[in-house]
């Protein structure tokens, strides 16, 4: 019984041995058929054969798209679509040259676009290093505030440059980035420095009457409103309010024309009394006080 035993059980690993073969064998060629389906079959010669190349080599090549660019340069697409201006244009329109840049051989310089190219003397010639104002060509009117943008504001704003060193103030002493701070273009609020005439008094108020580069120029128009002088003036708008008298329904202006300016009275009211009784009082005022508070 044993001697049967032993036989029989070799029999059986030599029959499981051959049926694991036999799979093994058919996966393996399952395989090698799969594979070989993407691989181009060799011709006689070496070269190989049309059958199996991939459609990318069939298909015409195309120039390189904004869109491809912005499959790896994710950043600078978002910020050129938020911000780009007149930038938002195709990449290759300025990086003609692109993937050549080395850091070892140090080919920035020869690699990167000049902003000549297409703004030739933009600022009149008068400056040159385009990238100390515009330091991020890919949003090139996010200019940021600091003092090396000093030297050139007066290249674009002559204007407010003349006038603040023509018209002389504590705004003349400060640093343009003082007021115009946090980036190009930012107009502050008066408020952020000077406490304003009166609770009601907006930054529109203060235009109005302050031209900011020359500050203490008072200037206002022919209409402007008697409130808006009250902010200032705010004794004599409330002894106007409470005459009564027809100067309480005029401007401002009528009577002053300029800042501190004093229409005469003569030239409103001419010869309102008699040759011998204005030789007596020599001014308006002695009889009927002050003009925002007549006295009949």
């Amino acid at each position: 019984m044993p001697c049967h035993s032993g036989q029989r059980r070799r029999l059986i690993l030599m029959k499981h041995g051959r049926r694991m073969r036999s799979v093994f064998a058919i996966i393996l060629f399952g395989v090698i058929s799969i594979l070989g389906r993407g691989v181009p079959a060799p011709a006689q010669n070496g070269a190989v054969t049309q059958e199996g190349i991939s459609n990318a080599y069939t298909q015409k090549v195309q120039p390189l798209k904004t869109q491809a660019c912005g499959r790896c340069h994710t950043g600078i697409y978002r910020l050129i679509r938020a911000e780009g201006g007149r930038h938002k244009i195709d990449c290759t329109r300025c990086h003609v040259r692109f993937h050549v840049f080395r850091p070892g051989k140090d080919n920035y310089e020869e690699v990167m676009p000049e902003c000549e190219t297409c703004h030739e003397a933009a600022h009149g010639g008068d400056l040159v290093h385009c990238l100390q104002c515009h330091s991020e060509p890919h949003a090139p009117l996010n200019i940021p505030a600091d003092r090396a943008l000093e030297q050139g504001c007066p290249v674009c704003h002559s204007e407010a440059d003349k006038e603040i060193k023509t018209f002389v103030t504590q705004h003349t002493e400060f640093y343009c980035s003082s007021c115009h701070h946090t980036r190009h273009g930012y107009v502050p609020e008066c408020q952020e420095c000077h406490q304003p005439h009166s609770e009601e008094m907006t930054q529109s108020d203060c235009l109005t009457c302050h031209p900011p580069h020359k500050a203490l120029e008072v200037v206002y128009p022919e209409d402007i409103p008697q409130e808006a002088c009250a902010g200032c003036h705010r004794n004599a708008y409330d002894m106007l309010a409470k005459s009564g008298t027809k100067h309480a329904a005029m401007g401002c202006a009528r009577c002053h024309p300029k800042h501190r300016a004093i229409t005469r009275c003569r030239q409103c009211h001419p010869e309102p009394h008699s040759a011998e009784m204005l030789q007596e009082f020599r001014t308006c005022g002695h009889c009927h006080g002050v003009a925002h508070s007549l006295v009949e």
